[in-house]
């Protein structure tokens, strides 16, 4: 059964719909075809996740296509980049110029898709590459130096997000040496609390500066399972009152993985965020 704008607007108060219409939603590219019609008829903002494959196979035409219908109809755009598999700083070349060739075939659609920003993912991993991520960090630089002069070029933010990270050390250094305004910070809450093992304060104390973007999701610190917001244990009063202190006004992207969990977290954000209809 085709998702139901008007079953969504049945469960949004003035509070929440005012919401949904600040945040972005991410939306696969490989799902987008299911919910178009919703999208366009309430005018969600999209974060498209862009895999290898859809990278390979889709003609740009329809991306083009289906880019001016979200513009015509006032959505706005971010891009996710492709994830699985890539390792921008790998001890093996082929695998970071596998790494690259993505990463630059993303860029390739900016002009396309007329993003507000665009997500990656750094790639690294402790468990893997170990505690000194300074090697990685090395061989990582000639992927990230061209991409964020493209990101320059265009005049839109390379964003680079949280994964597996224990601490915000890799970052700290990567935004140092890059120094671009146009290289920048996507924070996932979701992430942090699973895998890091610095606290959120100290991720906000230490990037707050570079805070573009937080990614939105809830779980009970053991697994990343994109819960809605108040279904885990992520302290997100903490975290807006962080962001209030420093005065940072992210972008918010919401990743819900059930259709169902899209309103809950909205609900979940208007009590976290201390909003009421008249504040929105």
């Amino acid at each position: 059964m085709a998702p139901n704008p008007a079953h969504l607007l049945n469960h949004l108060d003035e509070a929440t719909a005012g919401l949904l219409a600040q945040v972005h939603v991410n939306m696969p590219w490989k799902f987008l075809p299911d919910y178009l019609h919703m999208v366009l008829e309430l005018r969600i903002n999209v974060e498209i996740g862009l895999e290898a494959e859809q990278l390979d196979n889709v003609r740009r035409s329809l991306y083009g296509s289906v880019a001016a219908k979200l513009h015509q109809h006032g959505c706005r755009i971010s891009l996710h980049g492709p994830f699985w598999d890539l390792c921008p700083g790998s001890s093996d070349a082929l695998i970071r110029q596998v790494s690259q060739l993505r990463f630059q075939q993303l860029f390739d659609l900016v002009g396309v898709f007329q993003p507000i920003q665009v997500v990656c993912h750094t790639g690294f991993d402790p468990r893997h590459h170990g505690s000194d991520h300074k090697c990685y960090l090395e061989r990582s630089l000639p992927i990230w130096e061209p991409l964020t002069a493209r990101a320059e070029l265009f005049g839109i933010p390379l964003l680079l997000e949280n994964v597996w990270e224990y601490g915000p050390e890799l970052h700290q250094e990567l935004f140092a040496v890059l120094d671009s305004p146009y290289c920048r910070f996507c924070l996932d809450v979701g992430h942090q609390h699973t895998f890091s093992r610095t606290p959120l304060s100290a991720w906000i104390e230490t990037l707050g500066d570079y805070l573009d973007e937080i990614h939105v999701h809830d779980n009970n610190g053991h697994h990343d399972d994109h819960l809605p917001v108040g279904r885990g244990t992520i302290d997100f009063a903490l975290l807006f009152s962080l962001l209030r202190s420093k005065a940072i006004n992210p972008l918010l992207t919401l990743e819900p993985h059930r259709e169902d969990h899209l309103v809950e977290s909205l609900a979940g954000l208007v009590r976290a965020m201390g909003l009421d209809d008249r504040s929105l």
